[in-house]
Formats: structure tokens, sequence, C-alpha cells
């Protein structure tokens, strides 16, 4: 009797999973909102409703720092001589934005990772095509005499390698990864870019979050330092770009893309890109930098 009634609540269950799977709408559990739909193919993880919510930064303001509404920071005296050449942001940080990254860096929700990423190549997508434009105003620069005579011809705008800001050993061992790594490896194999460690973490500084404008570019003042083999690879990086490539001249700098994942003063990406600058002056390697991150605030 026992077991003729189990065997009736299996069938049950069975037949109630059954109607559950032919009654439920088509499709996968969107990661950001729990609605059931057929998910995006661009964006992974998250349905058209949840998409279209994506605050794209889409009209840039500033053109030095990215941001999409009005920019004090790049007007200030002080803040005229930063280390990177500009910044350019996937989206706006709002409340949307700050649980997906959160979910992500402070949560370990690793199935974040390709969306980020995605929002992220799209970001630089953008930072390309508004760079080769640029390129394209400009008078044609001569290259160097080939063995039958000179060319002139346009560069299109593509970096030599992408870094990225490291965290200390204490935040890695917090998070078991650095946010801006992972973002920085699915940019670098999208578009088929080196990924090179140049940086390291000397302080390990409290969450900037919590800091007030002037207190965050003070406490990045001689945190990080040069990663021990950068200068090997900086080295290699620019006799690659002077033997390889034909369209640029000697003097043409080696190009980096830093990566992070919001931005809010610069201080951080500047105090980076300070010590990249300062160890390719050191070696007589012109460098230049953009910096790209997920989110501006």
């Amino acid at each position: 009797m026992f077991t003729w009634l189990s065997n009736l609540t299996d069938y049950a269950q069975h037949l109630t999973q059954r109607l559950h799977y032919l009654l439920a709408p088509p499709g996968a559990t969107c990661l950001t909102c729990g609605t059931r739909a057929i998910l995006s193919s661009t964006y992974p993880g998250i349905c058209p409703r949840c998409m279209k919510q994506i605050p794209w930064i889409r009209s840039i303001r500033c053109l030095r720092c990215g941001r999409g509404v009005g920019c004090p920071d790049c007007a200030r005296p002080h803040l005229q001589n930063r280390s990177f050449i500009l910044n350019r942001s996937a989206v706006q940080y709002n409340t949307l934005m700050k649980e997906w990254i959160g979910m992500y860096k402070f949560r370990g929700h690793e199935r974040y990772a390709p969306l980020l990423t995605a929002l992220l190549i799209q970001a630089f997508q953008a930072m390309r095509e508004e760079q080769n434009s640029a390129l394209a105003k400009e008078p044609p620069a001569p290259v160097a005499h080939s063995a039958t005579h000179a060319q002139q011809t346009k560069p299109q705008w593509r970096p030599d390698a992408v870094t990225y800001v490291p965290v200390s050993s204490e935040r890695l061992a917090e998070r078991g990864f650095n946010q801006a790594e992972r973002l920085a490896a699915g940019l670098a194999s999208a578009c088929r870019l080196p990924i090179v460690d140049l940086l390291q973490r000397q302080i390990n500084t409290t969450k900037q979050s919590f800091k007030s404008r002037g207190e965050r570019i003070e406490s990045m003042k001689e945190v990080f330092s040069i990663s021990p083999g950068a200068i090997d690879i900086l080295r290699e990086l620019y006799r690659g770009i002077i033997a390889s490539n034909i369209v640029r001249v000697h003097s043409s700098p080696l190009c980096l893309v830093l990566i992070d994942d919001i931005y809010t003063t610069g201080s951080t990406l500047n105090a980076c890109g300070r010590v990249i600058l300062d160890i390719g002056l050191s070696r007589d390697i012109p460098i230049e930098i953009y910096t790209l991150t997920l989110a501006r605030s």
C-alpha cells in the first residue's frame, strides 16, 4: 500500500513538472530580473527588457574623461596633466549598474562576467571608431622609405596591448579574482590583442567609495609600482611595432589601453598611467595610454 502511494506521488510530481514545462513561457531565466524569456544573443544572460535598461553613454559631453554629463573635474588646473590621453566608459554608474557590478565584484556571481565584458567590448568598439574618425581628419603621415618609394597612408587606430589596474594581495584573497583583469582578458581575447601585466599594488587602500574626491586623489599617491618583468615586456612590444608595422614611423609611441571597472575621479587610472609613463620615459620608450572602464559615475 505504501509503495503504491509513493509511486502515485512520484507520478503526480512528474506530471506537475511536465505541465509546468509545457505551459511556461519559452526561453530561459534572465540573469538579472528572473523573468523567463528569449535571452539576448548580444548581451549574455539578460532578457530584452533588461537590455533596454542599460544606461549607455551614447553622447559624450567631456571628450577627456568620457562623461555623459557636464564635467567640472577636467577643467581643474591640477588635472590638466593627467597620464592618459582620454577615458571612455560603457555605461553610467546608476543603481542598476551598481547592482550588476556588485553581484560580480563582491558576491562572486560568475555568470555576470560575460555580460559585463560584452558591455566593455561595445565601449571599446565605439572608442576605436571615434579614434579612426579623428585620424581620418588628420593629414597623412609619411612613413620610412621602402626599397622602392616612400608611402603615405592613414593608419587605423589599434592599441598594441591591453593592461589593467591591479588589486592588492588582500583584495585578491578576499574576492578570489581581480575584476579589472577579468574584463581586460575578455576584451583582449575578443579583439585579438595581447594582455600584459605591468603593474602591482604596493598599498592596500581602503574602499574608494567611502572617500571624498580629494581623499581619493591623495590616497592614490605611491600606491602602484611597476611589476617585475614589465620593462622587458614594454621593450619587446616597442621593438615589435617598429619592426613589423610599416604604417608607423620610428617615433610612433607604444599605445596601451588601461582597464578598470569604474571611473569616479580618475585618480586610480591616473596613478597607474603615471607609473607606466615614467618607466617608459626612463627607458626611452614613448607611450600613450588610453583608459577604458565599464562604468562612469
